[in-house]
């Protein structure tokens, strides 16, 4: 999974979440809990970034303050680009 960015369309839901597709969910085991680096692009060009935990029911949730920037609302379409952290990778590199 290092280095593999997952790219795709998303809508935004309600509570500002964003979900991810099964596939990518199983291929890339981006499970509940992991921690991934978010990149958000809109249809104004916008982008944003910030890191997200997984969360229940396979979604990332945007900040306020990024949701407020992209000026989104429900039902927003994003491009959102995905990359898995991996926990302890860099220490054990060290």
């Amino acid at each position: 999974m290092e280095g593999v960015e997952v790219e795709y369309k998303g809508v935004v839901g309600s509570g500002r979440r964003i979900t991810i597709p099964r596939i990518y969910v199983l291929t890339y085991e981006l499970w509940e809990g992991s921690v991934v680096d978010v990149s958000l692009y809109n249809e104004s060009l916008k982008n944003s970034s910030f890191l997200a935990r997984i969360q229940q029911g396979f979604r990332i949730q945007i900040p306020r303050i990024e949701y407020e920037d992209l000026e989104l609302k429900p039902g927003s379409i994003l491009e959102v680009h995905l990359e898995k952290i991996e926990k302890g990778k860099e220490a054990a590199e060290s």
